[in-house]
């Protein structure tokens, strides 16, 4: 499905990345972890291709994502720490606005009931400038049920979000994950992650220092090792 091939990035000639390779199956849920500014989220926007490396080449379904056309990246989605709506929209006005862009035109209906499942509809009919964290974090997550995505590229989905929230969060990307949708997430919390991910991948002095399946043998001494 993806394949990251020597990506290589810095920020005032200062190294973020080097030589970043790997490559990802349909069905995982891999983890994306490391110390703060060891580059998890750079590499999160250079493979939405939102931001650009020095050096590299990234292809997903076998097309390159980074020199070739926007119908080369099909398929994914960014969901980045920004709330990324139009504050003066409600949120079933955000909902409907941002379904069309991706080429979805969802009912009113499906977006109500999305809404309502997302803890939201109490709040449906104000703008979202007034909402708290926690809540712009689940109308950013709604979005994922109402449009159609292959591989999710996601940056701390738990931001902002109470215990129940996270619960809840858990439990959908548990439900996202259908064998054939994959997902790439970046978290902080060890155990968090050992529930979730089918994978781990650790960046450590900009590169890849462990990438192993969560059944590996040590695998939480090595992480905690790492991440210490």
């Amino acid at each position: 499905m993806l394949s990251v091939t020597n990506i290589s990035k810095s920020f005032h000639y200062k190294p973020v990345l080097k030589n970043i390779g790997f490559s990802l199956s349909p069905g995982e849920t891999v983890a994306l972890i490391g110390k703060n500014g060891a580059g998890k989220s750079t590499l999160l926007r250079i493979m939405a291709k939102i931001s650009t490396p020095e050096e590299g080449q990234i292809k997903f379904n076998g097309k390159n994502i980074l020199n070739g056309d926007a119908s080369n990246r099909k398929g994914i989605y960014y969901c980045g720490h920004a709330p990324g709506m139009y504050p003066s929209l409600t949120a079933s006005e955000n909902l409907y606005y941002f379904s069309a862009l991706h080429g979805y035109k969802s009912d009113l209906n499906k977006i109500n009931s999305t809404l309502q499942n997302y803890d939201l509809s109490n709040s449906v009919n104000v703008p979202v400038k007034v909402y708290s964290q926690g809540m712009m974090q689940r109308l950013k997550l709604a979005l994922l049920e109402i449009i159609d995505w292959s591989l999710l590229l996601i940056d701390e989905p738990f931001n902002g979000l109470d215990f129940g929230g996270q619960q809840f969060v858990i439990k959908k990307m548990d439900a996202w994950q259908d064998g054939k949708r994959s997902i790439i997430f970046v978290d902080h919390d060890i155990e968090r992650i050992l529930k979730i991910a089918s994978r781990i991948i650790i960046l450590n002095q900009h590169s890849i220092a462990l990438d192993e399946q969560v059944d590996s043998p040590e695998l939480k001494s090595k992480m905690k090792k790492l991440l210490n």
